[in-house]
């Protein structure tokens, strides 16, 4: 079926989201001129429902991060504001999504034989054990909670990109209030930026990634 998506792309486009009590953004991973070629790969990191889950799916988003620097992909890492990890490698808008679909899957099938345990692919949270790395969600209309974005959930968290040096252990989604990540804007400018500046051919990541296979 067809959806209408707003465009936001002004001020006033977010002020009417807002009116329209819409509280956290939900974007596509592509623009409205090329619709059809993603920005970027994501990896959505869901941890276990345990009490150190988030600290394992920190764990597991520094070897993603190891492993597209084997591939030469930058990445990009933000808290969801929810439970989990987005970490993001922009590409060149050349790719289809059933281009960054596979390779996000080959990528997180290598980790999971790499890291059994820790890292799974496995969908069906009742046969899971460890931090499903997501592949399934770079598919077409696929949306993801966007940058600064704020969270329906208990104090606000918002969606937060954070350097890698500190995404540490001690590390929580809820430290993350809409005061403090002002501050951190004010402070570091904005650290998702790069996501939509630095970008690398996927071709080029897919063919060492196939050979690491």
């Amino acid at each position: 079926r067809l959806v209408d998506f707003t465009l936001v792309n002004e001020t006033a486009a977010l002020v009417w989201m807002v009116q329209m009590n819409c509280i956290d953004m939900n974007a596509w991973y592509s623009r409205v001129d090329k619709p059809h070629r993603p920005d970027f790969v994501l990896f959505d990191l869901d941890p276990p429902d345990q009490d150190d889950g988030f600290e394992l799916a920190i764990d597991v988003a520094h070897l993603i991060r190891g492993l597209l620097d084997e591939l030469g992909l930058p990445g990009y890492v933000k808290t969801s504001g929810a439970d989990g990890i987005h970490v993001v490698a922009p590409i060149t808008r050349r790719s289809t999504f059933e281009q960054t679909y596979d390779f996000a899957e080959a990528a997180s099938r290598l980790l999971e034989g790499r890291h059994p345990g820790p890292v799974t692919t496995e969908w069906l949270k009742k046969k899971r054990e460890g931090v499903l790395v997501d592949h399934r969600q770079n598919g077409w209309g696929k949306t993801i909670a966007s940058a600064y974005s704020v969270r329906p959930k208990p104090g606000a968290p918002v969606s937060t990109p954070l350097h890698w040096e500190e995404l540490t252990s001690d590390v929580r989604p809820r430290q993350f209030t809409m005061e403090v990540v002002l501050a951190r804007v004010a402070e570091l400018g904005d650290l998702f930026a790069p996501v939509l500046e630095e970008k690398r051919p996927l071709a080029a990541a897919a063919k060492k990634l196939a050979r690491l296979a």
